[in-house]
């Protein structure tokens, strides 16, 4: 009979034997055949995993390093057969030994590479790893119906007494499933269970650490992490070799209560050197995902430079806790919140709309919409309330109610600063205008020309300008108008103009005179070119599309068409110039209209 691999030294944590890692080595020189070299090779590959952790080695790249040997030749030896279970060996062996952020690629190839063996393979426990590995990346991916799928299969392989773990890894697999769809009190219940009926015989000396995980996110999102804070000082206090996890868990839970001295403190540490004391195994992606959010909270903009850097590669994936039995979140939804808070609004919105993209709807993906509201609050007070709403209702829908009314907070906010604004949005299929006086939707031309003049108040705009932007149309002198000068002076006027308004924020007030000289005679040169039967028509034209987009303002806001009509003029020239002083600003949520600014 074969001696079992030590699989679960990797998933469990434990603590590295020194007499098992020897044993496996010394397998290695003692393996002739090439299936006792590939049994060998993985077993001393998975053994040493954790040797870096528990004191025996101090350099986790030369350990790193070592794994990746041992499994490249288990594949060597495996691929000298050909046989199945021997490459499902050497492929498993590869998945857990190099299990962390650098072999993704590797990951995907040796996955694929089960997935053609499973119809092959003899050995039950290797079909029941690689539907493990599965959906682990399916949880990874946030392909929850992937994870329904594989774990029905992994139960339908049925069993023997021996898997008691493997019936266990259902139940956990179920719990992380509810606590994603949202079912927070099932969630703990079926995880706590599973873990206390099958303690004595599948539990490992951190599986109490699993349930405290499990409970710390139900926690997290019904937002009592204060509950727990005790819990998890103590669990770091009595767990040493894995202290720098709950260092990471316990600066977490401080930053969420509020306790953010104390949060500076332990972050500090971890910080140092770039975070280079993390180490990039399989706990990486959920220690920096957490982290991520402790550099929110204390606003530390170094950190979260690096950070946005170090997560930016992974943010498809979900932080996913072990094999599966526990999420927290989407590492899109922190990428979003480091670059809003580092002044990236767009970086930070496609991470947003990626995530509600891909995701189910849950617990994480109703942060999300209130992750998207805050960031968006500043620039788009508009689109940030209609995503605080959103994210109010999902949040009552699910029970966390906490999240709802600081979601309720943000739309509050929101429409206070949408009262006092006026915003003209332009998409593909015409504008939005919103002002105190009321909201208007318009299109055409006549929508085109209106928004030109509201985003450039108190400027005379040539009606075949607006007619025809970039054209020879020009904007009209404000006065009478001016002398044309030759082609010689338009060119060294242009000349002075453009290096006066390279330092326009440095200019003296004679400078803007000479500023407001230069404009007017260069836009007299050209609206002068155009001849006087085209400008008739053309301001016919340009004149009867504003009235009709004004009348149209009227009929949906009476009270905004008559600002509007107050306010606008049109002619050969035409201007927007507002008694109250409101400037309009630009939003291009999904394109601009066709020749609009």
């Amino acid at each position: 009979m074969r001696e079992p691999l030590p699989w679960e030294v990797v998933e469990t944590f434990p603590s590295a034997d020194p007499d098992l890692i020897a044993h496996w080595f010394g397998a290695c020189g003692r393996a002739g055949s090439p299936a006792e070299r590939v049994e060998a090779n993985v077993g001393a590959a998975l053994s040493s995993y954790w040797a870096v952790q528990s004191g025996h080695e101090q350099d986790f790249e030369a350990n790193l390093k070592r794994r990746r040997e041992l499994v490249a030749a288990a594949w060597d030896a495996a691929s000298e057969t050909g046989e199945p279970d021997l490459l499902a060996t050497a492929a498993l062996g590869r998945l857990h030994a190099l299990w962390g952020p650098d072999d993704a690629e590797g990951r995907r190839e040796m996955l694929v590479v089960l997935g053609g063996l499973a119809p092959r393979l003899v050995d039950e426990d290797l079909r029941a790893r690689a539907i493990e590995w599965r959906v682990l990346q399916c949880f990874d991916l946030g392909d929850l119906d992937g994870v329904r799928t594989g774990a029905a299969e992994l139960e339908a392989l049925g069993g023997t007494a021996a898997d008691t773990l493997r019936c266990r890894r259902i139940e956990l697999w179920r719990a992380n499933l509810a606590m994603l769809e949202g079912d927070l009190d099932r969630a703990v219940a079926i995880n706590t269970g599973a873990i206390s009926a099958t303690a004595s015989t599948a539990g490992s000396p951190f599986s109490f650490q699993n349930a405290a995980i499990t409970i710390a996110i139900e926690r997290f999102l019904r937002r009592g992490l204060a509950d727990v804070l005790d819990s998890v000082r103590s669990i770091r206090a009595s767990s040493p070799r894995v202290a720098a996890n709950w260092d990471v868990g316990l600066a977490f839970t401080l930053s969420e209560c509020g306790e953010l001295d104390e949060a500076a403190r332990l972050f500090a540490e971890m910080s140092r050197a770039d975070f280079a004391g993390v180490p990039r195994d399989l706990n990486w992606l959920v220690t920096m995902h957490l982290l991520g959010l402790v550099a929110v909270h204390l606003e530390d903009t170094a950190a979260m430079e690096v950070l946005l850097g170090m997560l930016g590669p992974h943010e498809h994936l979900d932080a996913t806790h072990g094999c599966g039995y526990a999420s927290y979140g989407p590492v899109g939804r922190v990428v979003g919140s480091l670059a809003a808070h580092l002044g990236d609004p767009d970086r930070a919105d496609k991470a947003f709309a990626s995530v509600l993209a891909s995701r189910e709807p849950g617990p994480w993906t109703a942060l999300t919409l209130h992750d998207r509201a805050v960031a968006r609050s500043g620039a788009d007070p508009d689109a940030a309330e209609r995503l605080a709403e959103a994210a109010a209702t999902e949040c009552d829908r699910l029970g966390l109610s906490e999240w709802a009314e600081a979601a309720r907070s943000v739309r509050a906010r929101a429409l206070e600063a949408s009262a006092h604004r006026a915003s003209v949005t332009v998409g593909p299929d015409g504008c939005v205008l919103r002002h105190p006086l009321g909201t208007a939707r318009v299109s055409g031309k006549g929508a085109q020309y209106l928004v030109r003049m509201l985003l450039e108040p108190g400027e005379p705009i040539a009606a075949a300008e607006l007619d025809d932007p970039g054209g020879h149309g020009a904007r009209v002198p404000r006065g009478s108008r001016l002398a044309v000068a030759d082609d010689e002076a338009l060119a060294a006027y242009r000349r002075r103009l453009s290096e006066l308004r390279d330092r326009a924020s440095e200019l003296d007030t004679e400078e803007l005179a000479e500023v407001e000289f230069l404009r007017r005679t260069v836009a007299a040169a050209r609206h002068m070119a155009s001849s006087a039967p085209e400008d008739e028509r053309v301001r016919v034209r340009v004149t009867k599309a504003i009235r009709r987009c004004l009348d149209s303002v009227a009929e949906q806001s009476p009270r905004l068409g008559l600002h509007l009509r107050e306010a606008v003029s049109t002619g050969t020239s035409c201007m927007y110039a507002p008694a109250d002083g409101l400037r309009w600003e630009h939003i291009t949520p999904g394109g601009n209209l066709p020749g609009a600014p």
